[in-house]
């Protein structure tokens, strides 16, 4: 538990305060020395005589060429920095790639919670809409406010987010910690909130500092596992990132029935502040460049050589501002609308999650208004949802390892994942049609419930698809299409929310009040369909006429 503690962000805050007295690492017992079989020893500013400078060269030509933490600058065969700091060999334990797999399950698990418990956030009041619309005198449309801009607030946070975690001085944590708390306590005058007004500007600075979850949660999986499982992680995350909006109804409608519309806030607050808790003693740095930041630091201490550093301090020292700024900014919007492979798999995935968050407009006219259910009974409503992301993922993972894998690995184009989406992207229409459709009292509750998990199904794994052939096609500028992605699927699924009610209500039919609604985002899904056919034929077409591309 100790060693937990250690590396957790409570470990490293205790270490820093008390100037590397408590929770030392290895580096900093008495006697450690570098391990000879992999490295040079550090160097030590006593040793600067030519005599000594000579006897170390030959020594290390002895040795042989190095692969750890320090390498002389007249060593031929090291051939680099005499101050750069490295792993110690290629077992190294404090390298996260090589945690334990108990280690790395148990990190996994922690980045699960932390996804659910932030994203929950974003649609855990929508069943007391009604209420709110009674203590504010407002429109149900301005009632869904709160839930738009939250979308829009993580849309936009991770633009601010996801490079700042990649800074080594900073890392993951430096991230996730402080923004989870800020999160935790927000949630106190977000319930406590006297007017639409200020519950609308508290949900949209809630919604920007949650935002680190989702912006880095995936990249966090890539620096604990090989690039082989990499999928797998990020296929689990992304189920996470799923299962937090479909679950905040479904306690929000447990404590709006019992309570009222405020402690569904409390509720959050509870649960992202458990969470919180969990994290500061148990999550560690996964950021590899942010541990070698810090081996340095040590390092540098211990030895009393100022000149250590690693390879990523060097490289982001040397950025200039302006280049960050374009890096960052700029250029995510370059390549989302002015790359058309870009921009049509953005609208794609954008759509996906719009109709995600029209689902919190249509259950309640569905269940609540139709089939009379309370709150409790309307939360439960969304477990079909539940159910068929639980389902997609399994599919994804059994696919991954005997699909995906296997055609990468002989050498096929990217444009060999679509293969998959031949398949799943028909679901969409057919399932917003059923659900459409079979919405009305005299059909059975389970039929749109059923509907709407098999839209899971299908988005999922279109989903999965389109984002992996963005990250194989766009390497380079990895960043920088995700981050485009993301802001684009938070624009569209802030944005829906605010008319999907009038799309259902009026244009009806009477006996079926949502059915030329889910009729008309059917239709947009069925045209969409075919763009796995476009890419698959010409998606290389594409690649090779952009300057992004790989």
């Amino acid at each position: 538990m100790l060693e937990i503690v250690r590396y957790s962000f409570f470990g490293e805050l205790v270490h820093f305060a008390s100037g590397g007295r408590l929770f030392q690492f290895p580096d900093q017992q008495p006697g450690f020395k570098v391990p000879t079989d992999e490295v040079q020893s550090v160097p030590d500013p006593a040793l600067s005589s030519p005599e000594a400078e000579k006897s170390e060269k030959l020594s290390s030509k002895e040795e042989g060429s190095s692969t750890g933490t320090t390498h002389r600058p007249d060593d031929p065969e090291a051939g680099r920095d005499a101050s750069l700091v490295d792993w110690y060999g290629p077992d190294d334990p404090e390298n996260p790639q090589n945690w334990p797999f108990s280690r790395k399950v148990f990190v996994m698990i922690q980045l699960c919670l932390l996804t659910v418990a932030l994203y929950m956030g974003s649609s855990i009041y929508t069943p007391g809409v009604e209420q709110l619309v009674e203590d504010f005198h407002i429109s149900v449309t301005v009632a869904s406010i709160p839930l738009c801009v939250y979308v829009f607030g993580y849309g936009i946070g991770q633009m601010l987010f996801a490079p700042l975690s990649e800074v080594p001085a900073i890392g993951r944590n430096w991230v996730y910690l402080p923004t989870m708390f800020i999160f935790v306590i927000l949630q106190i005058p977000t319930a406590l909130a006297k007017n639409i007004g200020s519950l609308i500007a508290l949900r949209f600075i809630a919604g920007f500092f949650s935002s680190p979850a989702l912006s880095n949660g995936g990249a966090s999986m890539g620096d604990i596992m090989a690039p082989s499982f990499v999928p797998y992680g990020i296929a689990i995350w992304a189920g996470a990132a799923v299962c937090g909006p479909v679950l905040g109804p479904l306690l929000g409608g447990v404590f709006t029935q019992v309570k009222d519309w405020r402690w569904s806030f409390w509720c959050l607050m509870w649960i992202s502040g458990a969470a919180f808790i969990v994290l500061l003693f148990c999550l560690p740095e996964t950021f590899g460049p942010t541990v070698l930041s810090r081996r340095a630091r040590r390092l540098r201490k211990v030895t009393g050589n100022k000149n250590l550093t690693t390879k990523s301090e060097l490289e982001f020292a040397s950025v200039n501002t302006s280049v960050m700024i374009q890096d960052n900014l700029v250029r995510p919007f370059i390549i989302s609308f002015w790359e058309p492979g870009v921009l049509m798999l953005n609208i794609y995935t954008g759509f996906m999650y719009a109709v995600l968050y029209t689902w919190f407009e249509a259950f309640p006219i569905v269940f609540a208004e139709m089939h009379h259910f309370n709150l409790i009974q309307s939360g439960l409503s969304f477990c079909g949802l539940l159910v068929g992301c639980m389902i997609s993922c399994s599919i994804y993972l059994y696919l991954i390892g005997h699909k995906i894998i296997p055609w990468l690995m002989a050498g096929h184009r990217p444009e060999i994942l679509f293969k998959i989406a031949f398949f799943a992207a028909p679901i969409l229409p057919v399932s917003l049609i059923f659900f459409g459709w079979s919405s009305t009292p005299s059909v059975h509750w389970i039929a749109p419930i059923i509907a709407s998990g098999l839209f899971l199904i299908g988005g999922y794994i279109i989903f999965q698809v389109l984002f992996n052939y963005l990250g194989m096609s766009y390497p380079r500028y990895l960043a920088s299409v995700f981050a485009g992605n993301g802001l684009f699927r938070s624009a569209m699924a802030g944005a829906f929310p605010l008319f999907a009610r009038q799309l259902f209500v009026k244009l009806g039919p009477s006996k079926f009040p949502i059915g030329f609604g889910t009729t008309v985002l059917a239709g947009i899904a069925a045209v969409l369909v075919m763009l796995p056919f476009v890419f698959y034929h010409a998606g290389h077409l594409m690649r090779a006429r952009s300057k992004y591309a790989n």
